[in-house]
């Protein structure tokens, strides 16, 4: 792991909200219902056009993710967090990302990896094992993807957190990590990766 130094979550909610602001699913999270158009045009341009020096837009951001995922609020996927999580930005080989544990308590994840937890078990099995729904079909669509791009195209990078016995746990980004981890020839250089460390991880609810 090659270290480059500390980050402010601000740059991280940005990471994330860029990770998923494409996906038809959250795009739909943020239009609401009844649907609202401006509410994802707005969110798109938080996206698309990041300030990270304007402390209205980082606030937004920081809205929209703590609303979807409890990011600082110790709700969703960062129940049992305290909001001190310090975070490291980081470029990672694929052999580190196989070596990466799924947050635990999810039925699709712990389905492809019931063994280790590892992603390298659910890259293994994303194939040939069923999650139940369409998790499988994402993963391979972005295996193909990165296989096939000349050069391999540019990936958001990888959510994750240093556990209490010194291994990493991913937050977020679990379909892209088990694509790199097929793919991982494509990424002779490793892939960007955010993590986040605190006292509190003792106590998180996907450990």
């Amino acid at each position: 792991m090659e270290d480059f130094g500390a980050v402010s979550d601000d740059h991280v909610i940005l990471a994330w909200l860029q990770a998923e602001i494409e996906s038809p699913p959250f795009q739909a999270y943020l239009m609401g219902d009844p649907p609202k158009p401006s509410h994802l045009a707005h969110a798109l341009a938080l996206a698309r056009n990041p300030d990270l020096g304007n402390a209205a837009h980082n606030a937004e951001r920081r809205r929209i993710i703590a609303s979807a995922h409890g990011f600082g609020r110790g709700a969703l996927i960062f129940a049992g967090l305290e909001d001190d999580i310090s975070w490291r930005r980081a470029r990672v080989s694929v052999a580190e990302v196989a070596d990466m544990l799924y947050s635990n308590r999810n039925a699709t994840w712990t389905t492809l990896a019931p063994a280790t937890r590892t992603v390298a078990e659910g890259a293994s099995n994303a194939a040939r094992v069923f999650t139940g729904d369409d998790m499988n079909l994402h993963i391979l669509s972005l295996a193909r993807i990165i296989c096939h791009a000349e050069p391999a195209p540019e990936l958001s990078p990888i959510l994750c957190l240093r556990t209490p016995g010194g291994g990493i746990s991913l937050l977020e980004g679990h379909t892209r990590a088990t694509a790199m981890v097929l793919e991982g020839h494509k990424l002779p250089l490793g892939v960007e990766a955010f993590v986040g460390e605190s006292p509190s991880i003792r106590s998180w609810a996907y450990l």
